[in-house]
């Protein structure tokens, strides 16, 4: 029989002045955990370095070095091991300036033995779940803003409530609906995901709801819809603000009664899903131009997560460029690959109005097109070109275009112009909607084209970054 690291009783390391409540603690927890105790904050800190506990039972009140300081001190040196705070009664507001901090909960003195013990548990067991999400591991950030949403995942992931997703394309809203799906207690169930904003209005029923045989002409057999394939796991609305008017009316009422009737049938089925959704616009804002139904955001927004754009999360640039090069490096085979202080300076620079995709796609072509070194001439020429954006206020949008030519090399103007053409046709168009939170129809029709050539010029840009 296979040993597991959780099949083992849980080192906890109790950092606290008082040998009695060591000697406490002891009597209280053995033999179900492994106790280690230190008597200053200091001693604390080496001991949390040597054995890396699964939990931290950490005194506020301590001589020479507070409770609070080492765990300022824990939260700086990157250990994400939780912390349990003991605190003096009545001394709340520490303890939620300690939480703030980074601790998971906290405890009066004198603690009540199998309350400490309940809250240690379900410490560890959130802990375990958590750790071992898959996602965690292609969700790659360090930054406070990408922290803060893994709080939230982290808080209410766990729960049956619906979640709804905001963030631009490309900052991974999709990797964080997989997270909470893993985090639930659906997680043995399916994810199911519908990407509301390629689905053609024709086939939006027989796709979601699915259809009988005969229900129409070319229905030679029963299909199941997406929503029966996601029964009692969680159905991911991908880019929820696509859905027509009249559709967002069917899907509340799914959502409403948890019943739906596939075409061509005459009986009622039940389901039993939990609903992430996801928008790369502002949904209240849709909501309040009359683009979005009202009840159909109250009901799939009880929680809301805002996901960072790239631009605003401090220091994720170059981890995330340099995860992406090691890892392109593995698949070229091309184990000595470097990108120069240049290239990073420009990486760093550059907007990324496409965020984290959009900086996967970039920094993948410059890995291929490199030798050792990735130099500035091996990235995009819109990173090159230096197109960057800026808020002016009143509603207005500034772009900067910068051009690096190598003037000792032909040059071909029309090649040059055509470029630059589509380099900012791009990034317009992207800036265009997401300032203005429309879908791609109320865009199409703003920018004075069909849906149809919208839909060319943003698979050009999703070509090229291939």
């Amino acid at each position: 029989m296979t040993t597991h690291k959780y099949d083992r009783p849980k080192t906890i390391l109790v950092i606290d002045d008082e040998p009695g409540i060591h000697r406490a603690l002891e009597l209280l927890l053995m033999p179900d955990f492994s106790i280690h105790t230190a008597l200053s904050g200091m001693e604390g800190l080496h001991l949390a370095s040597v054995i890396s506990p699964d939990l931290i039972l950490l005194d506020l009140v301590m001589p020479q070095m507070s409770g609070m300081e080492v765990l300022k001190r824990l939260t700086r040196a990157g250990d994400a091991i939780p912390v349990i705070i003991f605190t003096a009664y009545g001394s709340v507001d520490s303890a939620v300036q300690a939480i703030k901090l980074g601790a998971v909960d906290y405890i009066e003195k004198p603690f009540d033995g199998p309350k400490l013990k309940q809250i240690m548990m379900e410490c560890l067991e959130r802990r375990k779940s958590f750790q071992s999400l898959s996602s965690r591991q292609d969700i790659i950030g360090e930054s406070p803003q990408i922290m803060k949403v893994w709080q939230v995942v982290e808080k209410y992931g766990p729960t049956d409530l619906p979640i709804l997703l905001q963030g631009e394309t490309g900052t991974g809203k999709e990797l964080f609906a997989k997270a909470i799906h893993e985090i639930s207690k659906r997680q043995q169930e399916p994810l199911v995901p519908f990407d509301c904003s390629i689905i053609p209005e024709a086939l939006f029923e027989s796709e979601i709801f699915g259809y009988k045989k005969g229900a129409f002409t070319g229905a030679d057999a029963h299909k199941p819809g997406h929503i029966y394939l996601a029964d009692k796991g969680t159905f991911f609305l991908d880019e929820i603000s696509n859905l027509p008017l009249q559709y967002q009316a069917k899907l509340l009422r799914v959502i409403q009664e948890r019943q739906y009737i596939p075409l061509g049938a005459t009986t009622v089925e039940t389901i039993d899903v939990r609903f992430i959704s996801s928008s790369n616009i502002n949904l209240e804002e849709a909501m309040q131009r009359g683009a979005f139904r009202s009840d159909l955001y109250y009901r799939i927004s009880g929680v809301c997560i805002e996901i960072p754009p790239l631009r605003e999360r401090e220091g994720d640039i170059e981890l995330l460029a340099r995860y992406f090069i090691a890892k392109e490096a593995i698949q070229l085979d091309k184990p000595n690959l470097e990108i120069s202080d240049v290239s990073m300076v420009m990486l760093l620079s550059y907007p990324w109005p496409g965020n984290v995709r959009q900086l996967k796609y970039a920094v993948g072509a410059a890995a291929a097109s490199a030798d050792r070194v990735v130099l500035p001439e091996h990235l995009p020429s819109n990173i090159q070109q230096g197109i960057s954006v800026f808020l002016e206020g009143n509603g207005k949008v500034r772009f900067d275009l910068s051009i690096n030519c190598d003037l000792t090399k032909p040059i071909d103007l029309k090649e040059l112009e055509k470029k630059m053409t589509a380099d900012f046709e791009d990034h317009f168009i992207s800036e265009v909607r997401k300032r203005l939170s429309i879908n791609q129809v109320e865009l199409a029709e703003m920018l004075g084209i069909d849906s149809k050539t919208l839909r060319e010029k943003i698979g050009r840009k999703t070509r090229i970054q291939k």
